[in-house]
This record gives C-alpha cells, structure tokens and sequence, in this order.
C-alpha cells in the first residue's frame, strides 16, 4: 500500500459526504483510507461504513473507547495505517482528484520524506488559492512553519510513516497538535519536495469566538504541545539555528490574542510565553504592522494595540476590502 488517508471523525455527517466523494475521485488508487472515529453519535458511523463497503477503496474503521478528541483519534489512526507515506485529510475538507498521484509522484523523483503543497482556502466561487512559502529543505520550511510565514496543518503535507512511527499527538492536547507533529517531522526529514498547486480545499467555515479559542483550557493544551516542540528542537541537529525561531513560534501562536477589541485578550497575550515578548520586533520576515502589533503589546500600549484593531480590521477589512 502506497498511501494511508488517516480522517478522523466525529459527528460529521452534516459534512462528510463532500470529503468521501471527494476521496473515492482520486486518480491514484493505491491507498486506503483509516477512519479514527471519536465516538461519534450521529449518523457519521453509517456513512462510513457504507462508504468501506461500497466505494472499492480498501478502508479500516477504527474507533476510540471514549471521545477524547482530535489527537486521540490520530494517534490511533496512526497505529493501524499500513501505507509507506501518510496523508490527512479532515471530515470537512477536500481533497483534489489528482492530490495523491501529484505527491507521490513528488516523493518518487525526490526520495522526499515529505510533500508540501498550496491549498484552497473555501469552496467553490469564493475559493481563494493559498500559497505556501518556498522551501527546498528542512530547515528552510522549520524557519517558515516557525516563523509564522507558513500553515503546519497536517493536511498540507504527506509524511513518510517510517519517518513519523515515533511522532504521536498528546492525548487531550487537541489544539496544536499539528503543529507540533509537522515540526517534528521536518526535524527529522533528509529530503523534502513541495507542490505549488492547490490539492486540498479547506473549509474556513468557524463561529468560535477568540475568548473560546483561547480558554485557559486551550491555551495549556497548547502548552503542552509547545513545550514538546521545543524539547524535539532543542534536541536536534538545528537546535542553534532554530534558537530565536522558538520564541518567534510562541509569539505566532499568541498573535491572535492581540487581534480583538478585547483588552483582556492583550493581558493574557502578555503574561502567555512572556519570554517571548523581546523578540517582538525581531522576526525580519513577518510585515512591519504584524511587529509594530506586537511591539506596542510588549511595552503594554494597550490604547494603540485596540486602534491597530479598529483600523486595520474594523477599517481596511471589514469596509474597504467587504
């Protein structure tokens, strides 16, 4: 088996069928698809098994003894993936007929590790194609995972399995966790190839709201996830290199903490990986506004940060730009 398709799934039978179908159009046809259910209780385990049963793709079912969210899905679809590279693909997203022949074909004449491609960010007429950064090797694409000038979601790549058989999600660490799977993979890749064509559709769609996203809960999951990040950097072969890109990591993640009315939001973005703070103003590939955003934030400028959200995305997006 050349590729696994590892989708987790939960309760998502109001989405799911765009994603099967769009999995039973691959050109390529030899992979299987591992679904991890979490449990779902709607009529997700039905389409999914209909979909094993009847779509001619050789599929496994896989299901957690209790819901305990993404990472514990994935790592179980990890466990019972068979296939000699991984791709991920999300129970509310797409995938492009040709994706899986394009990447292996990629990993073939490169004898990468790992594939990188550019995505569509929404559906339809209101897609709009998304382009990763260029990179040539794994240190190029850590600098850009890291620096916050390239997307680490899972699904953007195709990973090796034998480059990842150690690499496993924290269990209860759902928010994250891609990021820190995809670094730590790059950090142990010899080769890399990147596709710059749009082979996965991702459906933006999200109503969360920043104070929810960012919950003392979900900020110490992705603690968690930080702190494993930091421990495989340091432990590896770039650790000097990737030094400082550490805390530029952490002020990425805090970013959009700062990108709300709320000053309660900035006090936390503040007091959250405050070591970080110092080097607000000195990741050179990030735009002059984002470190003007964040250097007004580490000195507590509270007054400038809220006008920087009133004109900039109040303004410039939600009037000029609607």
């Amino acid at each position: 088996m050349k590729v696994s398709i590892i989708m987790p799934v939960y309760n998502a039978e109001k989405t799911l069928q765009r994603s099967l179908d769009s999995i039973k159009a691959q050109t390529f046809r030899d992979f299987e698809v591992v679904f991890a259910d979490d449990c779902s209780s709607d009529g997700t385990g039905a389409m999914i098994k209909e979909f094993s049963e009847n779509s001619g793709i050789p599929c496994r079912i896989v299901r957690t003894g209790r819901n305990g969210g993404v990472a514990a899905a994935r790592n179980l679809g990890l466990e019972n993936a068979r296939g000699e590279f991984l791709a991920f693909v999300d129970a509310d997203d797409t995938i492009e007929p040709e994706a899986l022949e394009k990447a292996t074909s990629a990993a073939d004449e490169a004898d990468a590790d790992i594939v990188g491609w550019d995505w569509t960010l929404g559906f339809e007429k209101n897609g709009r194609n998304m382009r990763q950064y260029d990179y040539s090797t794994p240190l190029e694409a850590l600098k850009h995972l890291m620096g916050g000038t390239m997307r680490w979601n899972l699904w953007l790549f195709m990973f090796r399995r034998s480059l990842v058989e150690d690499i496993r999600f924290i269990p209860g660490a759902n928010m994250g966790e891609d990021m820190m799977f995809t670094i730590k993979a790059f950090l142990k890749a010899r080769k890399v190839a990147q596709i710059h064509e749009s082979l996965y559709g991702y459906n933006a769609v999200s109503t969360t709201s920043i104070s929810r996203q960012f919950s003392e809960e979900r900020r110490a999951e992705v603690t968690r996830n930080i702190k494993e990040t930091e421990t495989a950097v340091d432990a590896s072969e770039y650790s000097e290199e990737l030094r400082d890109y550490v805390q530029y990591l952490k002020l990425y993640i805090k970013l959009p903490l700062l990108v709300s009315p709320d000053e309660e939001s900035y006090r936390i973005w503040y007091s959250w990986f405050d070591s970080a703070n110092a080097y607000a103003t000195k990741n050179k590939a990030l735009p002059l506004r984002t470190r003007l955003l964040q250097w007004m934030a580490a000195r507590s400028m509270w007054t400038g940060v809220k006008m920087y959200h009133l004109l900039v995305y109040k303004f410039v997006y939600g009037v000029i730009y609607r």
